[in-house]
């Protein structure tokens, strides 16, 4: 069993891109964390009015990581693939410290801030006040943290040049 999180801040591609990866690979669950909104009601009132970025929210989060440990134990994928952005130290502990012993690796997609920003404004189904809110909080934390993710610099490859330069290292 493999994890591979695609990470970085809004507008660097991770979804796209774990498309991508998912359908080229077989044995692969591809675990979209944006999708858990959906399926996730808060339990609290304090979960309902939290950040509003999904990340912060942890019970999406606490749910996340439980997908993850049943999808392990239940042994029927080489292979989980989470978009997501590792943005705050809750889903670094619960998320990338829970799973030290499965083989993770750790992926994070940057671009200029000006290429960014241009994904952001022409991504559909983007809340752009949200992502541009947290874009300088999301860009810190990442760069601060994750000494041995690989960074993988998307301002100048098209989605499936990332996906294959990211393929390459994991199989």
């Amino acid at each position: 069993m493999k994890i591979i999180w695609i990470d970085g801040t809004f507008g660097s591609g991770k979804t796209a891109v774990a498309n991508v990866i998912a359908k080229r690979i077989n044995n692969m669950c591809l675990l979209e964390f944006d999708a858990l909104q959906k399926e996730y009601k808060p339990n609290s009132i304090s979960d309902f009015f939290g950040e509003r970025y999904p990340e912060a929210k942890r019970y999406l989060i606490d749910a996340l990581r439980n997908k993850i440990l049943t999808l392990i134990q239940g042994g029927d994928y080489d292979y989980i693939i989470v978009p997501i952005a590792l943005i705050n130290d809750y889903c670094n502990q619960k998320l990338v410290n829970t799973f030290v012993d499965v083989e993770c690796y750790h992926f994070i997609l940057t671009a200029s801030e000006k290429i960014l920003y241009q994904r952001i404004e022409n991504q559909e189904n983007r809340d752009v006040d949200l992502a541009k809110t947290y874009f300088q909080t999301a860009t810190i934390y990442l760069k601060n943290h994750y000494s041995d993710a690989v960074r993988i610099d998307t301002s100048d490859m098209n989605i499936d040049s990332v996906a294959e330069k990211i393929i390459k290292m994991i199989k």
